[in-house]
């Protein structure tokens, strides 16, 4: 059984409609009537949970996923609903709903974040348990941080609960600063969480997710020495965390594996829960389905799907570059995409003849098995970070130091479980140049659709030169003012002492 982030606590559950700061009394709720029991703490902590997974809003909310990885020359956005589309045709603007949500979301986690932070650790509980999930606060709260400086750049930081009206409106930080805030937070959050979760408890915070969270904003700054320490700690010591590669590739993504070695942050979803998927201010938010809606958001219009996202060609042609052993494809690529191959079968249809034989569509975490194509909802959880992530970013980190020799047996691993040829003689002496390559190359079919392709590209200097050599829609308006969003318009009207970040 695996905990479910969906609680309904009225005092946490208040948002930030306008500035993320938005005048409310923080103090409504106090420790004269809440913040008492080991219930209070433990129920405070799950609403930050579902902050990072709440629909429209959480950086890992369900319909976020096409929106990181849509933008990107490996998938194309429908154009059906406006501000999705302007944000994979590079026409966004400080008006998106969807980037403001991003925002919005991220500060709603933070609020409450610093509420378990300052109120919690005022309770009279018992010590070892309270620590644990005060560092449970600390983990989300600078992976929180982590989604803002990424997607946004500087931005503000509020690391208490608002107490007067000149606490509300706060200032810009550096990007410096912000990652500071995030690394701090993770470290703090890494001395008391749990090397692992028993099974009533996969999905919530452990010791190994702080450090590859860790280890993956060190990476961002190109700091290479202190992600390679984060994550070594990980990687020497698989036995301690429990990790280790899914021995099948599609076992990641079938439902029947869940919560396994690979996962090292999962995001947890189940059927349990109400009928709504969307829900109005007014709305109680326990009618809430725990579900998602990932299925029916991508699937063909044939089987009743919306079609928002739809891999290219591009993508397709990288997973086919090499095969396996035996001359079969890659099995990342089917399952990933569903395609015109031999003995195809999507939807429970016959590929060619349903769809044709140019079509390419997305298979992972689709459903595509499902026979109900009334019923939509699913249960398949969503990978924040995945052990093969960890071996990557330690080999590109080897490799940044010029310590290839140490890079290629772990990117040997991953190659392996893809049933690639063994290269690992061959990649011992690579130069620095061709591993990054192979590295760059073995991320992209990795992580299809999972939402970091867009940010790798970034890091690596190559977003511009792979957007516009891919030559998908929207290309032409494509400029480095698109590397980051901008700060939204709300938040520029709402807060006096915020400033626009440049270019924007």
């Amino acid at each position: 059984m695996k905990i479910i982030y969906l609680f309904v606590l009225l005092f946490v559950l208040g948002s930030c409609s306008n500035s993320f700061l938005e005048k409310e009394d923080p103090t409504k709720i106090t420790t004269s009537v809440f913040w008492q029991t080991e219930d209070d703490l433990n129920s405070s902590v799950a609403s930050v949970y579902n902050a990072i997974i709440r629909d429209g809003l959480g950086h890992y909310n369900p319909r976020a996923w096409f929106i990181h990885a849509g933008r990107t020359e490996n998938f194309s956005i429908r154009n059906d609903i406006r501000d999705a589309y302007e944000i994979g045709i590079y026409l966004n603007s400080t008006s998106n709903s969807y980037t403001a949500n991003f925002y919005k979301g991220a500060y709603t986690g933070i609020f409450r974040a610093n509420q378990v932070i300052q109120y919690g650790g005022l309770m009279q509980i018992n010590e070892d348990l309270k620590n644990s999930l005060i560092a449970e606060a600390r983990f989300l709260r600078g992976l929180n941080y982590f989604f803002l400086v990424n997607d946004f750049g500087s931005v503000p930081i509020t690391t208490a609960v608002a107490e007067t009206s000149d606490d509300y409106y706060v200032g810009k930080s550096s990007e410096t600063e912000v990652w500071h805030q995030v690394t701090n937070d993770l470290k703090a959050a890494e001395k008391y969480l749990p090397d692992q979760r028993d099974t009533e408890n996969k999905g919530r915070a452990t010791r190994g997710a702080a450090l590859a969270y860790l280890g993956r904003a060190y990476l961002y700054q190109g700091d290479y020495d202190s992600t390679i320490i984060a994550l070594k700690e990980i990687v020497d010591n698989e036995t301690k965390f429990g990790y280790g590669l899914q021995a099948n590739y599609s076992e990641l993504f079938d439902g029947q594996h869940e919560n396994g070695s690979e996962g090292v942050f999962e995001l947890q979803y189940s059927r349990q829960g109400g009928a709504k998927i969307w829900l109005s201010a007014s709305d109680d938010p326990s009618t809430l389905t725990r579900s998602t809606f990932a299925g029916e958001w991508h699937a063909p219009g044939e089987v009743g799907g919306w079609f928002e996202m739809k891999p290219t060609k591009v993508l397709l042609d990288s997973f086919l570059e090499e095969s396996t052993t035996d001359g079969g494809s890659d099995p990342r690529a089917l399952a990933t995409l569903a395609w015109n191959y031999p003995g195809c079968v999507f939807y429970e249809r016959e590929f060619s003849s349903t769809w044709g034989q140019d079509a390419i569509w997305l298979r992972k975490n689709q459903n595509w098995w499902n026979t109900d194509e009334g019923d939509w909802k699913s249960e398949l959880d969503e990978y924040g970070m995945r052990y093969a992530d960890v071996l990557l970013m330690l080999a590109e980190s080897y490799t940044m130091k010029d310590q290839v020799a140490k890079a290629a047996p772990l990117v040997h691993r991953i190659r392996e479980r893809a049933k690639l040829k063994n290269k690992l003689t061959e990649m011992l002496a690579y130069t620095k140049d061709q591993m990054m390559t192979e590295i760059r190359h073995q991320r992209n079919l990795e992580f299809a659709r999972e939402g970091l392709h867009w940010y790798d590209l970034r890091r690596w200097g190559l977003l511009e030169q792979t957007i516009k050599n891919a030559k998908q829609s929207g290309y032409q308006n494509y400029t480095s003012k698109f590397e980051y969003y901008p700060i939204p318009e709300n938040e520029l009207n709402n807060n006096p002492n915020m400033t626009q970040n440049n270019p924007w």
